[in-house]
């Protein structure tokens, strides 16, 4: 689609919001930065690294919240937010609103961003400064 650029990042290739496309190689467990706005206090970042689970773990910093998912076995994976668990169910979503505690599977008009998960995929939502799928491959 040309209305939404897009990066891909895979344990082996790197697509940027320029669409070229360079080979990667994830050999080691360090977190790698991917993404990020550019403004003297990012409002997001985005990591990536090589766990024992999955190919691909993913964390997120989005203002100064933490968010990470944590492949723990073939198509299941954690969520830490600021080290606090949270277990979505398949068509399961959490708001993380701006004044109170996180809510599961609740509307909110108020909120800092959202996680949906379908099937085995998440989407984190920042709207509108970014949008992550995660599935644990990429």
């Amino acid at each position: 689609n040309n209305i939404i650029n897009h990066c891909h990042a895979t344990s082996q290739s790197v697509r940027t919001y320029d669409n070229v496309t360079y080979p990667y190689t994830m050999d080691h467990s360090c977190w790698t930065l991917i993404s990020s706005d550019c403004y003297e206090h990012p409002s997001f970042a985005v990591f990536i690294k090589k766990t024992e689970k999955a190919p691909v773990g993913m964390m997120a910093f989005i203002g100064d919240q933490r968010v990470e998912f944590v492949p723990m076995e073939q198509n299941k994976v954690h969520i830490k937010i600021n080290d606090q668990d949270f277990d979505l169910q398949d068509n399961g979503f959490l708001f993380w609103p701006l004044d109170q505690a996180p809510v599961q599977n609740k509307v909110l008009r108020n909120f800092l961003f959202k996680i949906i998960r379908r099937q085995n995929s998440y989407v984190l939502d920042f709207f509108p400064q970014m949008m992550i799928n995660y599935d644990g491959n990429s």
